[in-house]
């Protein structure tokens, strides 16, 4: 019985805490620093994140920022975000990418340039046939999925993107798209 009754106990407490794991999680966000207020405002997508955090040096309004932290709450009961680490994302060219593969590969990378849709002379889409281009000045990458803009009415719109640099099985480097924004 005495067994029994330590097993319950036991039973009890680890389902207790389970649920409670979840709020230590870290989050990790890439977006467009908006601004600051009491925090740091960060921009994805259609939501706009509180974060707290140190700084980083030079942050302008517009970078692209990677984001690592835990889920608070202030003194008002506001949500935000804790950040163990605050990144600003530099941009690199198509070619320093595809020449530095192995230097970027599975890491975030921000490119300013033009969506391309489907036309341009990088070869066929590596992973999907809805892969889409975006080109800057040293030439074309593929970009995961299915275009976020119109390929007929919007080719040449200037976008920046952020996402993580991908090889094909057939060795084609290629995004997987976090982030799109137009310019």
């Amino acid at each position: 019985m005495k067994f029994i009754s330590v097993f319950l106990v036991m039973f009890i407490f680890l389902v207790s805490t389970a649920g409670t794991v979840a709020s230590g999680e870290i989050i990790d966000i890439t977006g467009r620093f908006t601004g600051k207020n009491n925090y740091l405002l960060v921009s994805v997508k259609n939501n706009v994140y509180n974060v707290k955090g140190k700084v980083p040096e030079g942050l302008k309004e517009n970078d692209y920022l990677e984001v690592k932290g835990t889920e608070r709450k202030d003194e008002n009961g506001n949500s935000y975000i804790w950040a163990l680490r605050i990144r600003v994302l530099l941009p690199v060219t198509i070619s320093s990418l595809k020449e530095g593969v192995k230097d970027y590969l599975n890491k975030k990378v921000l490119i300013y340039g033009e969506f391309r849709g489907w036309e341009g002379t990088a070869g066929p889409p590596p992973v999907t046939r809805s892969d889409w281009l975006i080109k800057d000045d040293t030439g074309y990458i593929y970009v995961l999925g299915a275009p976020p803009f119109k390929p007929g009415e919007d080719k040449g719109k200037k976008i920046a993107l952020v996402g993580v640099l991908k090889v094909s099985r057939e060795n084609i480097p290629y995004i997987e798209p976090l982030l799109v924004d137009a310019r």
